[in-house]
């Protein structure tokens, strides 16, 4: 869910999602070349980019698709593109009419001022070059230029260049990350910063690890001050603060028939807790998010009288519109700036700048302190998975600042199964899953459960919810009271692997929890970040075949690794069944690569454990 239409990196083939590369193997392309040229003069920025892509197969083809993303604000012009063969001759030019432009609106948007220009650009005999150059163009800008010469996963950067001319009288600032220093040249008039880099690194995405951009070469460059819309400056947090509340300033306008319609929602409700969970109601009931980010990039958020009157809005609109309700009825909130998503990234508070792609609001009650995502149909005061445990940035004119948003406690997550377990002589096994979930689970099932169809969502649960070694027969999801943070999965499956026959003895398999496949030690590469716990607990009833009794109770084990989490199995024998009792909890932390091993190792004794055969039941003849 944006916060706006952030200037784009010029490929969409561009990803942060990288897999192992090996440097001494050959690869299906290679970015040879990149060179990206900024100039600032009298205001306007312009910029030139250019690519030279090797394409050393037929599996490469796929870089041949080039994708360059503009709009009325980010102006693409003078675009050219050819191929050329090892000798360096040029056998085909890329032609107007093989440019398609269209419109890149996302599934949730109803307008964008976001288009892309698409061309494909191939050759019959490998390898070739595929290069191509353009021109941007910026009347008003906010950052200069967020700079990552990777192109993606399998292609390594072989050369990439970056250089900025600016007057001498222009400020600006910039950080480096694994880019060395630039070469700054001082001529009479204007100042040239250049950057040079290559990137040979061997990453991919891991489980239980930092965003991949915290460890991609980098330089971010942004002025001390600018214009866009109004002026504004990046010395420090604060400026910043101002410049976008003066942007949000007298866009809280409601129509006087919302006006009415909101004073009838609280007509008898004193507290204010309550009159603030009402009108979310409200707002949840009587609008739908849709990307609309047409004024000034997407910036600044339409007035309330606009989602009064259309019903609709961006997470900037709905949390502007639900601020200005919230102020009709005399309750004081904050617009606040949040980077949302999975893993959490981390603010660099040294370095000011326009860093944010989402909106919530913050209510800070007398008696309480209410979060609110405007765009969400979830619980009242839920943030979830999705923008819980992160610094914010909250917008006022006295009260602003940073604040940090509430983190998941285990509670919060914790996923309870009852399982029973029924044998069948000559049939599968039937189970019986009552299942009450919250956190991330919770929030998947509850999206299952809103924006998929019977089909779809029968689909998802057999291939991506439901154990790999069960056949889900039925399923039925009960949905709580609407703030209820927990959502029940119930569903009955078959199996053929739980009870086997050896001789006169049945080895009883364990019904495993979901444990993420992680790294081996000697193929990781990148540190643990654990955003928030994980919490599971499992009653599982064993019940024993006519005939069978338990041949010796098994042991009970735990394991308690400090700081990584806890581990526990605990064995009920009954008449007729055994009761077996599990825990585990992943405690939310950040750990180096070195203590990998030791996360490791606590991780891989669940797994065995869980794979273990442990309740063996023997004949009663």
């Amino acid at each position: 869910m944006p916060l706006y239409n952030m200037r784009k990196i010029s490929l969409t083939i561009f990803s942060l999602f990288l897999p192992l590369i090996v440097m001494c193997q050959s690869f299906d392309a290679e970015l040879i070349d990149s060179k990206t040229n900024i100039e600032i003069s009298d205001g306007k920025l312009i910029k030139n980019e250019s690519f030279e892509i090797k394409i050393n197969n037929r599996t490469g083809e796929e870089y041949t698709k080039i994708t360059i993303p503009f709009s009325k604000l980010y102006k693409v012009s003078q675009l050219e593109a050819y191929i050329k063969n090892t000798q360096g001759e040029i056998v085909r030019k890329l032609k107007n009419n093989e440019i398609t432009q269209r419109s890149n609106i996302s599934d949730f948007s109803l307008y964008e001022d976001d288009y892309v220009k698409e061309f494909t650009l191939k050759h019959n005999k490998y390898p070739y070059y595929v290069y191509y150059y353009y021109q941007v163009q910026e009347n008003e800008f906010i950052n200069i230029e967020n700079w990552i010469p990777v192109l993606d996963s399998e292609i390594p950067t072989i050369n990439a260049e970056l250089s900025l001319t600016i007057p001498k009288d222009y400020s600006i600032r910039f950080q480096n990350k694994f880019v060395d220093k630039p070469h700054i040249d001082t001529l009479e008039k204007a100042i040239t910063y250049h950057w040079k880099t290559t990137y040979n690194e061997k990453l991919k995405k891991e489980k239980y690890a930092p965003h991949l951009s915290i460890f991609l070469p980098s330089v971010s460059i942004i002025p001390n001050e600018f214009k866009f819309a109004l002026k504004g400056s990046f010395y420090n947090w604060n400026d910043y603060i101002n410049w976008m509340f003066q942007l949000i300033k007298n866009t809280n306008t409601l129509t006087e028939n919302e006006k009415s319609k909101i004073t009838s929602q609280i007509s008898g409700i004193e507290s204010e807790t309550e009159k603030v969970r009402k009108l979310y109601h409200y707002l949840q009931d009587n609008t739908r998010y849709i990307n609309v980010s047409i004024d000034k990039g997407g910036i600044k958020p339409y007035p309330a009288s606009y989602v009064c009157e259309n019903k609709y809005g961006d997470c900037k609109a709905l949390s502007n519109y639900f601020k200005s309700v919230l102020e009709f009825v005399g309750i004081k909130s904050y617009y606040t700036l949040v980077y949302a998503g999975e893993p959490n990234r981390k603010q660099n508070k040294d370095f000011p700048d326009d860093i944010f792609n989402h909106i919530i609001l913050y209510v800070p009650l007398k008696n309480d302190t209410v979060w609110l995502d405007c765009t969400s149909k979830g619980p009242f005061n839920y943030l979830g998975t999705f923008t819980q445990n992160r610094d914010a940035l909250v917008i006022d004119d006295v009260n602003g600042g940073f604040v940090y948003t509430p983190a998941l406690k285990p509670e919060d997550v914790l996923e309870v199964r009852n399982i029973n377990i029924s044998y069948e002589k000559d049939q599968p096994t039937k189970i019986n899953f009552k299942n009450n979930l919250k956190g991330e689970m919770f929030e998947k099932i509850r999206q299952l459960e809103h924006s998929y169809n019977e089909h779809e969502k029968d689909y998802i649960l057999r291939n991506y919810i439901v154990d790999d070694e069960l056949e889900m027969t039925d399923y039925q999801i009960i949905k709580k009271e609407r703030d209820d943070k927990s959502i029940q999965l119930i569903y009955n499956a078959k199996s053929s692997n739980i009870y086997k026959k050896y001789g006169n003895e049945i080895v009883v398999s364990n019904i495993p929890f979901e444990i993420p496949k992680i790294e081996k030690p000697s193929e990781r590469k990148l540190p643990v970040q654990i955003d928030y716990p994980v919490y599971k607990l499992d009653t599982l009833n064993y019940n024993f075949p006519e005939g069978y009794t338990l041949s010796n109770k098994p042991e009970d084990f735990s394991i308690l690794s400090i700081p990584f989490g806890s581990y526990s199995m605990k064995f009920i024998p009954k008449e007729n069944f055994i009761q077996v009792i599990k825990s585990m909890q992943i405690y939310p932390g950040e750990y180096p690569l070195e203590k990998y091993q030791e996360f490791y190792n606590f991780i891989n004794i669940i797994l065995n454990f869980e794979k273990g055969k442990h309740i063996i039941l023997k004949s009663k003849n």
